[in-house]
C-alpha cells in the first residue's frame, strides 16, 4: 500500500476511536414521519433503511442531518442505498426545512411525481437525482418551482424530452447537470441570463446549438469555492462519447486519467477513470468508477461508491455510507458510523461493530462479528 495512504488510514482509524458522537437530537414530529413514510413505501435497500431508522431521535439517523437549534431537518443524503419504487405521496414535502436532497444511483421511479412533491420543499437548494428514473419523460415548460435550488443534477437519467423551460425560473442555480440523458431540441437562450450559473454539463444528449452568450450568464467570478469553471462550451456536445475536456481554476485539483468530475470541494486528487467527486475536500481518490461524496475520504480499488465523511475504503465493489468506518476487503455494504469491517459479501448497519470474515449480515451496535 502506499506510505501517504496507509498513514491516512491510521489516522482514520484514530479518529474513527477519539472522536465523539454528535449529541442526538430529538426530531420534530412532522419530519420524524416524513422519514418514515419515505422509507416505509420503498423496497429493497429501504428495508435496511427501516433497520437503521428506529427511535424518534432522526438527526441521528444514517443520511439525516439536522439544524442543531431546532432539531428540523435540513439533509436527506442516502446515495447508492439501493432504494427501489416511487418516493410516496406527500412524504418528504413534510420537511419543510430540507435543504439538501441526494437521492443519486438509486432505483427510483416517477420523475413528475417526485419533483411534483419536492416542489413543497421552499428551502431546497441541492437536489441530486442522478442515475435514476430510467427513460422517463422529463416534465414540461407546465411545471413551477425550485425557485431556490443552487444545484441540480439530473445526469445519466436517460431522460426524454427537451431542457425544460421551468429551469428559467432558477435563478440561483449555480450548478445544473443534464447529461447523459436523451433530450433533443435546441439549446435554449435562457441558459446564458442564469446570472450565477458556473457549472453546465449538457454533454451525451441530442441537443443542437450553442449555449448562449451572455454579459451575465455563465459567469464564473462569483462561484462557490471549487466549482469555478471556464471555457464552458467545452461541456457541450452533440452526442456519441468521448472524454470531456474539464477546465477548473481551482489549482489544488489534481486530476489523472479520463472521464473525470469534478463539481466542487479543494484539495482533491483523482487518479484512474470514471470518477465523480461532486462535493467535499480533501479527499484522495484512486482506481476507477468511483462515487465520493463528503470530505476527508481516502479511496484505493475501484467500483467504490461512498457517502459521508472520514472514511477508509480499499479494496473493490464496496458501498460505505455514514461516517468514521473502516472498509476492507470486498463486495461489502456498509452503513452507520465507526464500523471496522473486513472480508467480503457482508452486510453491516448500525455503529461500533467490528466484523471480519464473509456473508455475515449485522445489526445493531457494538458487535463483534468472525
Amino acid at each position: 500500500m502506499n506510505p501517504m495512504v496507509k498513514c491516512c488510514l491510521l489516522l482514520l482509524l484514530f479518529l474513527a476511536v477519539l472522536l465523539p458522537e454528535a449529541r442526538a437530537t430529538s426530531c420534530h414530529s412532522d419530519d420524524l414521519h416524513a422519514l418514515w413514510g419515505f422509507a416505509g413505501n420503498l423496497s429493497r435497500g429501504a428495508v435496511l433503511l427501516r433497520a437503521a431508522w428506529s427511535g424518534a431521535m432522526c438527526c441521528a439517523w444514517d443520511g439525516v442531518g439536522c439544524d442543531a437549534a431546532n432539531g428540523r431537518v435540513t439533509s436527506l443524503c442516502l446515495p447508492g442505498h439501493g432504494l427501489v419504487g416511487s418516493i410516496p405521496g406527500a412524504s418528504l414535502a413534510g420537511l419543510a426545512w430540507l435543504e439538501e436532497l441526494d437521492l443519486g444511483y438509486n432505483s427510483l421511479h416517477n420523475i413528475s411525481g417526485a419533483l411534483t412533491m419536492l416542489r413543497g420543499c421552499q428551502n431546497l437548494t441541492t437536489l441530486i437525482l442522478t442515475k435514476n428514473f430510467g427513460g422517463e419523460e422529463l416534465p414540461g415548460d407546465g411545471f413551477i418551482g425550485f425557485k431556490s435550488l443552487v444545484m441540480f443534477d439530473l445526469g445519466d437519467c436517460a431522460l426524454k424530452g427537451r431542457v425544460p423551460g421551468w429551469l428559467s425560473q432558477c435563478k440561483n442555480l449555480e450548478v445544473l447537470d443534464l447529461s447523459h440523458n436523451q433530450l433533443v431540441g435546441t439549446i435554449p437562450s435562457w441558459i446564458g441570463r442564469l446570472d450565477h450559473l458556473c457549472y453546465l454539463d449538457l454533454s451525451n444528449n441530442t441537443l443542437v446549438g450553442e449555449v448562449p452568450k451572455s454579459s451575465k450568464g455563465l459567469n464564473t467570478s462569483g462561484c462557490s469555492p471549487g466549482i469555478s469553471f471556464t471555457n464552458m462550451s467545452l461541456y457541450l456536445k452533440h452526442g456519441g462519447r468521448s472524454t470531456l475536456r474539464r477546465q477548473l481554476n481551482h489549482a489544488p485539483n489534481v486530476i489523472a486519467g479520463t472521464n473525470n468530475i469534478v463539481k466542487s470541494g479543494s484539495n482533491n486528487v483523482v487518479a484512474g477513470n470514471d470518477n465523480t467527486i461532486i462535493f467535499g475536500n480533501n479527499n484522495a481518490v484512486s482506481g476507477s468508477y468511483q462515487v465520493v461524496y463528503g470530505n476527508n475520504h481516502v479511496v484505493t480499488g475501484d467500483n467504490h461508491v461512498v457517502s459521508g465523511s472520514n472514511h477508509a475504503a480499499s479494496g473493490s465493489h464496496h458501498v460505505v455510507i455514514g461516517k468514521h468506518n473502516i472498509v476492507s476487503g470486498t463486495h461489502n455494504d456498509v452503513g452507520g458510523s465507526k464500523n471496522i469491517v473486513s472480508g467480503s459479501n457482508n452486510v453491516v448497519s448500525g455503529s461500533h461493530n467490528t466484523v471480519s470474515g464473509k456473508n455475515h449480515f449485522v445489526t445493531g451496535h457494538n458487535k463483534v462479528v468472525t
